[in-house]
């Protein structure tokens, strides 16, 4: 239990206030008691707050009686780098995170809690909404929690401070640590932790009105040492940024520490971060505040941008200028020289393209899935990189994979004979350049998707891959029929199979704004075809000609696509009565219903409704009803099948854009994305892609913004991503959460 002093009674004697009990019991909280000092741990007051939010007696035990560990928790800081874990063995969580908050949770409940950034999100951890009320997410990070002080460690263990006071942790008689003694293990005796300040005692009956502090009187000298000690150490991390925002302190404050090895200012070096060796030169050597007196820090600025780079910057105070995410601060003895230029020119990336980093990531990665606020994955370089006339492919790229595992056949099929000999190597730049990237970091710069249109440009009969304006169905041609030779995603009645449906109508100026549900059943009313089988993805093409001509000014997707009626013997409901419809008249098209379900009919509704003089002419035609449902017709109602609309790629003035829903389910969030979004820089320049959230985008998509949009007379009145996603939609995308588990 934790407990405070309130007095010292003498012989080794306190009065103590319990404050905390095992197990959350209030019984005893606020009862005063006499203990034995010997009983008891004296810890800070911030150690303190910590263990009051950890529940498990025997953790806080842990986490006190481990020196080491004891000082490096009282250093830790905003802004701190350590390691987050949490969970059972088996599937123990290990992540490295930002301290964004300490400090007190109320709707946690008691003690102080440690607010988290992780750096990357474990797929059990999704970003808590409690957390965004406390502190808000500065670096590329895809999870924000709260834990307490036992689910947290330093990123790094460092030796031990020389000379520190370990009476800090009370001893038995043995002179043994208290955590060796048997009662560790005994909860009823786990010895109470001691705050390490000590208040009046108010109660009326008592004559002693001076504050004691048990540690002047026990520990005043160790306790000294211990502080002095600690506050002037702290360790240097691996890699240690901070980007502030506030006023900087500069360097020539802080003395620096002359380099006595052979590495100096100006040092071309390489060092290894994330298990991957980067280049930079040498900007700044010595010793920052904090740093244990002697160990030399070197601050790099890297060839190439990282996620977890500052612009000269650690803890507040600047060091040197450079662009952002390029400067990290390290060990010196992780630097190492080197001279070998053409190693270094092999790794650089053309500065054209922004340097930001852009690893290779084999093996498998699964889509990204967002439930609430999109605001930490949201941002400038997030997506695929747009360069020259690249548009088309990033927004389809981006739409097939980041939050959908739908198309990720293409990207684990093995080869057979019958695909070209670089098969493999376009299915290995295309997963592990491209589409593993963009999911683990949300960022693939321009030159991976460069690599890839090479190839294409290079295998396919599609030519100006690489430079000139296409469509999204130009590359689907060029990657997934002919180089990937993928099984077409939608088997036709006609016997033909296709990768995408394109939508042909005929005008009907009644029309006002159509939906997507309107076009497709009027399509394939008009062609006079079905689809064989529900198919795991459906990729439709708007009615319009060319990159200007549309047919209608505006068309509304549908959210959830019924495809009950275009699935070629498929148990259908009878428009008039609802029960199993068992014949289907084309010329009723529109006369009892609407859409393809008003030319359904069972045998008694379609005599009825022939018996009319203006429909007796009429031809109808059996349908082929599933021997298995005719039986069950009379105990199960008619299924209805759907697809969910999963992204909506659109096109104004040759410039391709996408709406992505950020997971499955319908109330999963929508995003929007822009490889070119924003440009640094002129003809040598680059593109700086940028996804948005759309909160808006259900309303638009519903029967009420239905009605809105009806009424609207002047499109320039709608705001800018409504207008670009129902005047400009070119291609949607449609899944089958059902089907897709089984392809």
């Amino acid at each position: 239990m934790l407990v405070e002093a309130l007095e010292d009674l003498k012989e080794s004697v306190l009065r103590v206030r319990v404050t905390d009990t095992v197990g959350g019991c209030k019984t005893w909280c606020g009862t005063e008691w006499r203990c034995h000092k010997y009983d008891l741990i004296p810890v800070s007051q911030k150690v303190w707050q910590y263990l009051l939010a950890v529940q498990s007696p025997q953790e806080r035990i842990r986490l006190v009686n481990d020196v080491t560990l004891y000082e490096q928790i009282q250093n830790i800081s905003v802004n701190d780098l350590v390691w987050y874990h949490s969970g059972p063995a088996n599937k123990r969580i290990k992540e490295l995170a930002f301290v964004r908050y300490i400090g007190p949770v109320q709707q946690l409940g008691p003690g102080h809690y440690f607010g988290l950034e992780l750096l990357k999100k474990p797929e059990s951890l999704q970003t808590s909404l409690l957390a965004k009320e406390y502190f808000t997410s500065t670096h590329w990070s895809a999870a924000a929690i709260f834990a307490p002080v036992n689910n947290i460690l330093p990123h790094k263990e460092t030796n031990s401070v020389a000379g520190i006071d370990k009476t800090l942790f009370l001893k038995n008689n043995t002179g043994t640590d208290y955590v060796n003694d048997k009662k560790k293990s005994v909860l009823d005796s786990t010895p109470a932790v001691l705050l390490e300040q000590f208040t009046l005692f108010d109660d009326n009956k008592n004559n002693n009105q001076e504050s004691v502090n048990i540690l002047k009187d026990c520990h005043q000298a160790g306790k000294s040492d211990l502080e002095n000690d600690v506050n002037n150490y702290k360790a240097i991390d691996h890699m240690l940024f901070k980007c502030g925002n506030g006023e900087k302190n500069e360097t020539k404050k802080f003395n620096r520490i002359e380099n006595k090895g052979d590495l100096m200012i100006g040092s071309n070096v390489k060092v290894l971060l994330d298990s991957d060796i980067h280049y930079g030169i040498i900007r700044w050597i010595g010793t920052p505040p904090g740093t244990s007196p002697g160990k030399l820090i070197a601050a790099v600025e890297l060839d190439k941008g990282h996620p977890l780079g500052t612009d000269g910057t650690y803890k507040d105070i600047r060091y040197f200028h450079c662009r952002p995410f390029r400067a990290i601060f390290t060990d010196i003895e992780h630097c190492s020289q080197y001279e070998n230029l053409d190693e270094r020119s092999a790794l650089i990336n053309n500065d054209k393209f922004g340097n930001m980093e852009s690893s290779v990531i084999a093996g498998i990665v699964r889509p990204i899935s967002v439930k609430g606020d999109l605001e930490s994955i949201c941002g400038k370089y997030r997506g695929i990189q747009g360069h020259h006339n690249s548009c088309y492919l990033d927004a389809t790229l981006f739409s097939m994979f980041t939050f959908t595992s739908v198309f990720d056949n293409l990207l684990f099929r093995p080869p057979n004979e019958k695909d070209c000999p670089q098969y493999e190597e376009v299915q290995r730049v295309l997963r592990e350049e491209i589409v593993n990237p963009l999911r683990k970091n949300m960022f693939v710069r321009a030159d991976r998707v460069m690599k890839l249109r090479t190839l294409l440009e290079k295998l396919s009969s599609v030519s100006g891959l690489t430079s000139e304006e296409k469509d999204p169905e130009e590359f689907l041609t060029s990657l997934v029929a002919q180089i990937l030779n993928a099984e077409p995603f939608l088997k036709l009645s006609s016997g033909q199979d296709a990768y995408h449906y394109q939508l042909f109508v005929e005008k009907d100026d009644h029309l006002n704004l159509p939906t997507v549900q309107q076009l497709l059943e009027q399509s394939f009313l008009t062609s006079n075809i079905r689809l064989k089988e529900v198919p795991s993805c459906l990729i439709i093409q708007m009615p319009r000609f060319g990159k200007s001509f549309k047919m209608y000014q505006k068309i509304q997707p549908t959210l959830l696509l019924d495809v009950t009626d275009i699935i070629e013997d498929s148990p259908r409901q009878c428009t008039v009565c609802g029960k199993l419809a068992e014949f289907e008249c084309k010329k009723c098209y529109g006369q009892c219903g609407v859409g393809l379900e008003s030319i359904a009919f069972c045998l008694q509704c379609l005599e009825k409704v022939h018996r009319h003089e203006r429909r007796t002419n009429h031809e109808p035609k059996k349908l082929n009803v599933p021997m298995e449902f005719t039986i069950l017709q009379e105990h199960c109602p008619v299924p209805r099948l759907y697809l969910e609309l999963s992204a909506v790629v659109c096109i104004e003035t040759s410039h391709y854009v996408s709406f992505v829903k950020c997971g499955p389910g319908s109330e999963a969030p929508w995003c929007f994305f822009d490889s070119m979004a924003d440009r640094k820089g002129e003809q040598n320049g680059y593109n700086i892609p940028e996804m948005v959230p759309c909160p808006d985008f259900p309303y638009w998509l519903s029967e009420e913004g239905g009605n809105y949009l009806t009424e609207l007379t002047d499109d320039r009145h709608l705001p800018e991503h409504a207008k670009r996603l129902l005047c400009d939609a070119y291609m949607c995308m449609y899944q089958s959460p059902d089907v897709m588990m089984y392809k």
